[in-house]
């Protein structure tokens, strides 16, 4: 990507259109791309050639079924950049109960092969665990930038335009951060380290990230 192609691909970051169940597939590819070099969902889901294929199986579960119908999924133009945000009313998406979990046992074993199934589920049970419970607030679920559009300040751009959206509800706002390199990106826009914390002791950590409410 060029200079003028850079500085195209921000602008349209900076003006994210909502997506919706048709921009699904675009955004499921977008994600796919730009979580492959996530070190927790490297530890959780298949190893080696299987884990793209499971990071397409993820984030269609996650789009169509915990996200869609809170309507706060975002991305721009190009397909270079997507946020993806669950209200405060939203939260409730992100508890897996008992029953459910069996439910979803065969697309479990799709992501994660038999060999992994206890870490996907310390993953989830150390997130849900982590989370916190009030105040209200809205949620960073996924934010990413294709491999080749990064370093050219479109996360940025995404998560300053979306951000506008919380500030307008004078909300405050979390996200679990789990790669490192992502951290001072959040900062800028700040938020900040509440805890640390590993799914299991093998595993690596997440940083519970808490921006505040910015007053009117």
């Amino acid at each position: 990507m060029d200079h003028e192609q850079a500085a195209t691909a921000r602008t349209n970051a900076a003006a994210p259109l909502k997506a919706g169940r048709a921009d699904i597939p675009r955004l499921q590819t977008l994600l796919t791309d730009a979580f492959r070099d996530d070190p927790v969902l490297q530890w959780t889901f298949r190893a080696g050639a299987g884990f793209p294929r499971a990071l397409e199986t993820y984030f269609d579960f996650a789009l169509n079924e915990q996200c869609l119908r809170h309507d706060a999924m975002f991305m721009s133009a190009d397909g270079h950049a997507g946020a993806v945000w669950l209200p405060p009313s939203g939260l409730s998406a992100l508890k897996t109960p008992p029953a459910q979990m069996l439910r979803m046992l065969p697309r479990l074993v799709r992501l994660t092969g038999w060999s992994r199934i206890s870490r996907a589920i310390a993953t989830g049970d150390a997130m849900e665990k982590h989370h916190p419970p009030e105040p209200p607030h809205w949620y960073l679920f996924f934010i990413g930038v294709t491999s080749t559009a990064r370093g050219k300040g479109l996360g940025s751009a995404i998560l300053d335009a979306t951000l506008q959206r919380v500030d307008a509800d004078a909300m405050p706002a979390y996200l679990d951060n789990s790669n490192p390199k992502n951290t001072r990106l959040y900062e800028r826009h700040g938020f900040r380290v509440v805890s640390e914390y590993r799914p299991r002791k093998d595993a690596p950590p997440f940083w519970g990230m808490w921006r505040d409410a910015k007053k009117p």
